[in-house]
């Protein structure tokens, strides 16, 4: 089981190095699917940004995130608000208008990890909110 992102096909200016990685763990999920079955079953979760418990979100990078992204924020505002505003930001960009949870990602490698999926592999579950961008051609 992996865990890669919404970004792996998702292009966008100044992620190559994030992005491309991710990209390659999809690929790296179907190819170790080929090599180990029918005695592995290896499959994929790819979440849109998590921002609640994670330590990829310090105060600098959300403040750096929030001028980025032209949303006002207070340097006095506390941490938890400054994070909340920015999950808001990248949950209003998709469909169910929801933030991506670490709980949700649980819920996604259970799934894959329970007999409810056992004939899945190769796969890759999109935990997005339905993030359009992130759609597959």
């Amino acid at each position: 089981m992996l865990t890669t992102s919404a970004n792996a096909v998702v292009a966008k200016k100044g992620s190559a190095a994030y992005d491309t990685s991710k990209a390659a763990a999809n690929h790296l999920v179907r190819e170790l699917a080929i090599e180990l079955a029918p005695l592995v079953r290896v499959n994929g979760v790819a979440p849109a940004t998590v921002i609640q418990g994670s330590s990829m979100f310090p105060r600098e990078r959300v403040i750096a995130a929030l001028a980025k992204y032209n949303i006002a924020y207070s340097e006095s505002e506390p941490d938890d608000a400054l994070r909340d505003k920015l999950a808001r930001f990248y949950s209003d960009r998709t469909l169910t208008k929801s933030p991506i949870t670490p709980a949700d990602q649980a819920e996604a490698f259970f799934l894959l990890v329970s007999n409810r999926l056992s004939r899945t592999t190769g796969q890759i579950i999109s935990v997005d909110g339905g993030l359009h961008e992130a759609f597959l051609r």
